[in-house]
């Protein structure tokens, strides 16, 4: 009697058993789309790549729909090399490539004024562009590109040679203060009598500007002009034939007013003229040797 339940209290007699207490619920089964297609399928190399999970087979259809749309493009065959041309003939017309050079179009360029010494062969770039087999496409922002590297580079060109000048000239106005604009505009005279036309006399001025010495230089022309000495150079002459030389002599000796005859004259003056006056009669005396 001891084994037996002891008696439930206060227990209704009248009401329902309770309920079973339900099994657990089964776990759920891992995502497997290998599963359901054959197994060589799943087992290829091609499926290999692709996990077997959700976003795997995510993966896999992406893959197949890209393939189908990739297989719906025109055909084109891809050299083998340089000289596959059948090859390349089709591989040009599908990407793009003109037959001849001047095929690509090229724009022409707009040089500012301030550029004006600035020019671009676009005849010779459609030639190198066609050479490397550039599209149509890729040979216009090619030359767009290049065009503009050179802009760039002519404008610094034009900023540094400016700096030069603008310290050479702050150089020699501190040297020659007020003095420094007639020295250069006594310089430029001369240059302008002498130079062939205005280019040539622009190339000589921009050459010498740039540099403190060309300045100077620039300068002493116009002295030397200015005080009449220029004459000097004719000591330098060469090449005479001895009865030239011999008739300078004559004239020379004539002229009262000549260095070597004018007691006015300065004594470097006197003894340019003597040396010159000795030389040409050196030359004079190679007839009677």
């Amino acid at each position: 009697m001891d084994n037996l339940a002891p008696p439930v209290e206060n227990a209704d007699p009248t009401a329902p058993p309770a309920p079973p207490t339900p099994p657990p619920a089964p776990a759920p089964q891992a995502f497997s789309w290998k599963a359901h297609i054959p197994q060589d399928f799943a087992q290829s190399p091609t499926m290999q790549k692709f996990p077997d999970t959700k976003e795997g087979f995510a993966e896999a259809v992406r893959s197949h729909l890209e393939l189908e749309k990739l297989l719906g493009y025109q055909k084109v065959p891809i050299p083998k090399g340089k000289d596959d041309a059948a090859a390349w003939a089709v591989f040009s017309k599908a990407m793009g490539i003109p037959e001849k050079p001047d095929g690509y179009g090229l724009p022409d360029v707009e040089i500012p004024e301030s550029m004006k010494g600035l020019t671009f062969d676009k005849a010779k770039f459609a030639e190198i562009a066609h050479k490397h087999k550039l599209t149509g496409e890729a040979a216009k922002g090619a030359w767009a590109d290049y065009v503009q590297m050179g802009k760039d580079a002519y404008a610094k060109a034009v900023q540094a040679h400016q700096e030069q000048v603008t310290a050479a000239i702050n150089q020699m106005r501190g040297e020659w203060g007020d003095a420094y604009q007639s020295k250069v505009e006594l310089g430029q005279m001369v240059i302008n009598k002498f130079s062939d036309n205005k280019e040539v006399n622009d190339y000589i001025t921009a050459v010498l500007a740039k540099d403190p010495n060309g300045i100077r230089f620039l300068a002493k022309i116009g002295e030397q002009f200015a005080e009449n000495k220029i004459g000097d150079f004719k000591y330098q002459r060469q090449a005479m034939t001895p009865e030239e030389a011999q008739a300078e002599v004559d004239s020379i000796k004539r002229d009262m007013s000549h260095p070597y005859n004018d007691p006015k004259a300065t004594e470097a003056e006197h003894n340019r003229a003597v040396d010159y006056v000795n030389s040409l009669i050196g030359v004079a005396r190679r007839s009677k040797g």
